[in-house]
């Protein structure tokens, strides 16, 4: 396949999605708006994520601004840089050049980067600094040099304050110790030149450490919350959902592909260690997914690894096999942008429709009376209004009892006072307001027309005595 034919065509797919993306009618997810509205209040840390995708979103809209158009081209720029970063790393796998740069258009051909293409999310940066981190291993393998070491430690810390799931490099790591004596020597011998890469990688997440220590760990409580132990249930069939799903995103014609050439593979060492840096994350998150839920993206760092397992697997055969590979993932590719350019009603985006209609007729309500104060209590409705709303003069407010247990970040940085005398119009449950000081009267208001949620949604006029 050739270099020219590839690069055009990847041209082509990101004409296509910036055209979807300008003509689209949607909004910003409510996790999106979330990490923009995050970017506004700079910290070394947030209730569920590390602070990075924030930091740059900051950095990013100061110079570019903050529109829809602008914030959702963030992570194809984000995914460009990946790219480069899997052509290096196929580089330093003795991958030939031709071979290596057409890995790494393949990779944005994949259906998970052309869906996460589209989300303003924690996993581009975890999954670009996942990739370097694996290059830096390499690299460290190759030439025990202390600069290998230093970046080795930058990218791994940089992955974590990307998003916590970095754990799994560290997994994959011990596994890969574990699993193969060579490397397992060559630990021992350099064990100094990773102390250094750990300690850099300490150096760069203590800022956050110091931040969940301030703030009772919240974090730590949050990803409790996520396991769910409490409600376990054990379903083998929610496990192979997952695992499906994940051969979807990375393109089940490469899988297949595999599957047919299985008896010419010969788990190299290059191909072990790929495996070893995907397997396990794989093995954990189906297990999580069997006994409790798992989302697909649980297991995002997993698909760079094992992407490049199956494209080296056959590399030198399966020509056809490579072509329908390429035309199904890009025409998936096709399908999605084309469905987002034309505001296809899917149930895939329900949660992305109406939002800004929603939040411009509330606050019309509010206007009429004079009211500036907001109380939302849902995180997500609340994040997207604040994003919708954001040239409006108004205060949004999260309810949140001092003492009570903290289930997000707006419970943090914008609780609503007990000792509020401000008229404001209450998006919630009334029983989300009954610890005020103050007597007030409410009126109920006739919510707007939504379809972004199934849940009724309630709103009143509260009015202090």
């Amino acid at each position: 396949m050739s270099r020219r034919l590839l690069t055009l065509t990847v041209f082509i797919l990101f004409l296509i999605k910036i055209t979807a993306i300008w003509f689209t009618n949607f909004n910003l997810f409510g996790d999106e708006a979330q990490y923009w509205l995050w970017s506004k209040n700079l910290d070394f840390g947030y209730f569920s994520k590390p602070p990075l995708l924030s930091w740059f979103i900051a950095a990013y809209s100061f110079i570019f601004g903050e529109n829809f158009f602008s914030l959702k081209l963030l992570p194809s720029i984000i995914y460009f840089l990946t790219a480069w970063a899997v052509y290096e790393l196929c580089r330093n796998l003795n991958l030939k050049k031709n071979t290596a740069f057409s890995c790494a258009l393949l990779f944005l051909f994949i259906p998970a980067v052309s869906f996460s293409s589209f989300i303003l999310s924690t996993d581009i940066f975890l999954i670009l600094f996942w990739t370097l981190s694996l290059n830096e291993l390499i690299k460290v393998k190759k030439n025990t040099s202390l600069k290998s070491f230093f970046f080795l430690g930058i990218f791994l810390g940089c992955s974590f304050l990307s998003k916590y799931a970095a754990v799994y490099f560290l997994v994959s790591f011990f596994c890969y110790i574990l699993l193969d004596k060579n490397f397992r020597n060559f630990f021992l011998k350099n064990y100094l030149g990773f102390s250094l890469s750990f300690f850099c990688c300490f150096l760069i997440l203590l800022p956050n450490i110091i931040w969940n220590f301030n703030n009772g760990w919240v974090t730590l409580q949050h990803t409790s919350d996520n396991a769910n132990l409490v409600n376990m249930k054990i379903d083998i069939f929610r496990g192979f959902e997952f695992l499906v799903i994940q051969i979807l995103m990375l393109g089940p014609v490469l899988f297949l592909a595999s599957v047919f050439n299985y008896k010419k593979l010969t788990f190299s060492e290059n191909q072990k260690f790929l495996l070893i840096f995907s397997l396990p994350i794989f093995l954990i998150v189906f297990i999580e997914a069997v006994f409790v839920r798992a989302n697909a993206n649980w297991a995002a760092p997993a698909l760079v690894s094992f992407f490049l397992f199956l494209y080296i697997s056959i590399e030198n055969d399966n020509v056809i096999f490579k072509r329908i590979n390429l035309l199904f993932n890009f025409c998936f590719c096709v399908v999605f942008f084309f469905l987002i350019g034309t505001n296809y009603h899917a149930p895939l985006f329900k949660r992305i429709i109406g939002l800004n209609e929603f939040s411009n007729i509330v606050y019309s309500q509010g206007l009429k009376k004079n009211i500036v104060d907001y109380v939302v209590s849902d995180r997500l409705l609340f994040s997207s209004m604040k994003y919708e709303l954001r040239n409006k003069e108004i205060i949004i407010h999260m309810p949140y009892k001092k003492g009570s247990k903290i289930t997000n970040h707006f419970m943090i940085s914008s609780p609503l006072k007990k000792e509020i005398n401000r008229n404001f119009i209450l998006i919630g449950h009334l029983s989300d307001i009954n610890y005020l000081d103050n007597s007030f009267t409410t009126r109920g208001v006739e919510s707007p027309t939504h379809n972004f949620t199934d849940n009724e949604i309630f709103v009143y006029e509260v009015v202090f005595n």
